[in-house]
């Protein structure tokens, strides 16, 4: 993939995972080894997945979870657009325990949760625009696939090195993405189908 590909790719993982830009904002870094959460909670951003129930073929062992509230005040445009809650969840493994996810050993979920399904709905398309757009640019080496999580839904799945997989949907008002970013050999937690069997798991749960 040339320089530019990457470069449009990483601009649309930016606009899908809208948080992932904030997470210095956030004074929580709730970290812990695995363990069964019941009763999803916005407020608290727990019981969405844990790494058991993250599904996709996924090996639980060693997979640290960790679920940050971020604030709506700190992504541009946020607040205004109607949402009232912002959630980013990690599912990763570490070299020597330290704070920092393998490359090609995570998964990052974003949840954002609007007043209305139409807002949701709204930004879905607009990330469904720019997933084709960064297709036709990358070609032979991307594939989406839509309506793999419900109607409004789609797979995004770059076959290259340092890429990796993107599942979007829309469940009620709730607006999620999720991610699965490969190693520079193309190895992931999960790959593209395996993500999506996850993301039927994380919207079964949904609130």
């Amino acid at each position: 993939m040339s320089n530019s590909h990457k470069r449009t790719f990483s601009l649309f993982s930016a606009l899908l995972v809208l948080v992932i830009a904030s997470i210095a904002c956030s004074s929580s870094t709730d970290s812990k080894t695995a363990e069964d959460i019941s009763s999803p909670n916005y407020e608290t951003c727990e019981g969405f997945v844990t790494a058991e129930n993250l599904g996709g073929g996924a090996d639980p062992t060693g997979l640290i979870h960790r679920a940050r509230v971020i604030p709506i005040a700190s992504i541009p445009g946020l607040a205004d657009s109607g949402a009232t809650a912002n959630c980013l969840i990690e599912l990763f493994r570490t070299i020597d325990g330290d704070d920092s996810p393998v490359p090609g050993d995570s998964i990052t979920i974003s949840l954002v949760q609007f007043e209305s399904r139409e807002v949701a709905l709204n930004l879905y398309n607009s990330t469904l625009a720019a997933a084709i757009l960064t297709g036709e640019q990358v070609g032979d080496l991307a594939e989406i696939l839509q309506g793999v999580v419900g109607e409004y839904s789609y797979l995004m799945d770059v076959k290259a090195g340092g890429v990796g997989a993107i599942v979007v949907f829309v469940s009620g008002s709730t607006f999620v993405s999720m991610s699965s970013m490969a190693d520079a050999e193309s190895n992931a937690l999960l790959d593209g189908q395996e993500l999506v069997d996850s993301a039927q798991g994380v919207q079964s749960r949904l609130p």
